[in-house]
């Protein structure tokens, strides 16, 4: 029996890569309506962590043709988490890369929420592409398969996330630097320019995913690799003029980077060591929660037998990463190994079916071969589990403004302080969703206490002022009507 199922996928890779316009064409539009309909179904297109709501609010203010805004009357009680406030501006300090990204999706009347899904189709396809250009047709195929039914790749393909972005130009990236022998001129200018997006995009991501994609383009380009990276620094050099008028316009120096200056660094915080050991642990569960179980595995036997740097991408990042003590906060599974992730695949796929015939893999092979199956069987219980907890999540999360519209509020200010939600509660801090000019009916703002709370209602005359707060015994909130004496 496994050995028909191991002929059956051998079979579904080569027939799919015969057929790749065919499956381009119809396949592709309804890998679209998957990830829409997740976005919209289970995350119901709300920006469920604070970064992704902060990615938007950038976006808004690039699409206004400025980089920061200005401060509210009362900004304190406005405060967001990485939202800061500095010398009567307000701006994210995330990379910018993104927000241009989606800034640009707006002009042309594409929707947020829509262009995460079409950058999901998208990297479906070119992974497909690179995986054929490097280990073969029907690789490809199997490959691409694996990528597209992983609960990690379809959950952060359907959010606001910047990684489902910043993986997509790595991989069309690696594609570009796997056909440079082919295309000597136009394939290292491509590299460098999607290098340098990714790199806008997420800074340290995109630096470790460009060398490893870089040492691709020069094996691919022997003996002519200074011309090659000649090229290569020719179609970046646009982003390291944008990322340094960025930072000086923001931070003051085009070397400093709003990330770290204007925010806490959590590289090499106190007791990184043992923190950052513990961390990997528990983000390596959440990796086999989020895919195929034993596709990790898998991986990890098969990426013995290869030195080509772009296939070590997921341990290097796993081992720089220790540095960084932070565990990613609200996400869908360890989405600071996502865009390695893609990579992590093409090997593991290149590996599981490299040979014409399970019966002549070895021990090893055969046994990942069945451990595979089985976790494939059991994806889509991984899924309706993931599903039925993050919508639970982002039911409770967006139960302030639930209760707000139903109560038919205007011209209002409402409270909300501490924590919100019983699954996996928010902090306040990242519930104060105004948009970049608090012109609102209602704003949200910070509960700061009698005192704190009458000046917000005295700089805004007029509004009626509610506090919301959260019941753990109900699991829902509660408005009431707060007056300043």
């Amino acid at each position: 029996m496994i050995d028909a199922a191991y002929a059956a996928c051998l079979a579904f890779g080569t027939w799919c890569d015969r057929h790749r316009l065919r499956i381009l064409l119809v396949g592709a539009p309804a890998y679209l309506v998957l990830l829409v309909a997740v976005g919209a179904l289970v995350l119901q297109r709300f920006p469920n962590s604070g970064d992704e709501y902060v990615y938007l609010y950038e976006a808004a203010t690039i699409g206004e043709g400025r980089l920061s805004n200005p401060l509210p009357r009362t900004a304190d009680a406005f405060d967001f988490n990485y939202i800061v406030r500095d010398g009567g501006r307000a701006f994210g300090t995330f990379p910018p890369g993104w927000p241009l990204a989606l800034a640009v999706a707006a002009w042309l009347d594409v929707p947020a929420w829509l262009l995460n899904p079409l950058l999901g189709v998208a990297t479906i396809v070119v992974l497909w592409a690179l995986a054929r250009e490097l280990h073969g047709a029907r690789i490809g195929a199997l490959a691409a398969a694996l990528t597209a039914i992983s609960p990690f790749f379809v959950f952060n393909a359907a959010s606001y996330f910047s990684h489902t972005f910043c993986g997509f130009l790595l991989v069309l990236a690696a594609y570009a630097a796997s056909i440079a022998h082919r295309r000597p001129v136009f394939a290292p200018l491509l590299v460098g320019f999607l290098i340098g997006w990714a790199v806008l995009t997420r800074y340290f991501t995109g630096v470790v995913g460009g060398v490893a994609v870089a040492a691709l383009l020069a094996s691919r380009t022997r003996p002519r690799q200074v011309h090659a990276f000649a090229l290569v620094a020719a179609g970046g050099a646009p982003f390291v003029a944008l990322l340094a008028i960025y930072n000086a316009a923001l931070s003051g120096s085009p070397w400093r980077l709003t990330t770290l200056e204007l925010t806490k660094s959590l590289w090499f915080a106190p007791g990184f060591a043992t923190r950052g050991l513990d961390i990997l642990a528990t983000q390596l569960l959440q990796f086999l929660l989020w895919t195929p179980p034993a596709l990790l595995g898998a991986y990890l036997w098969y990426v013995r037998g290869t030195a080509r740097l772009i296939d070590w991408l997921f341990p290097a990042m796993a081992i720089l990463l220790i540095f960084y003590v932070n565990r990613g906060g609200n996400q869908y599974g360890p989405r600071f190994y996502y865009e390695a992730f893609l990579f992590l695949v093409i090997v593991a796929a290149a590996g599981l079916f490299r040979d014409e015939r399970l019966a002549v893999a070895d021990r090893a092979g055969r046994g990942l071969f069945a451990a595979m199956a089985v976790s494939v069987a059991v994806v889509p219980l991984l899924f309706a589990v993931h599903a039925r907890q993050v919508r639970t999540v982002i039911g409770e999360r967006t139960d302030i403004f639930t209760r707000v519209a139903d109560a038919r509020i205007t011209n209002a200010l409402v409270l909300v302080g501490g924590r919100v939600g019983s699954v996996r509660s928010m902090d306040a801090h990242d519930l104060t969703r105004n948009g970049i000019d608090y012109s609102g009916d209602v704003l949200f703002a910070l509960d700061r206490g009698p005192a704190g709370n009458c000046e917000l209602a005295a700089a805004h005359p007029g509004r009626t002022m509610y506090r919301y707060v959260w019941e753990h015994a109900q699991r829902r909130g509660r408005l009431t009507v707060v007056r300043c004496e």
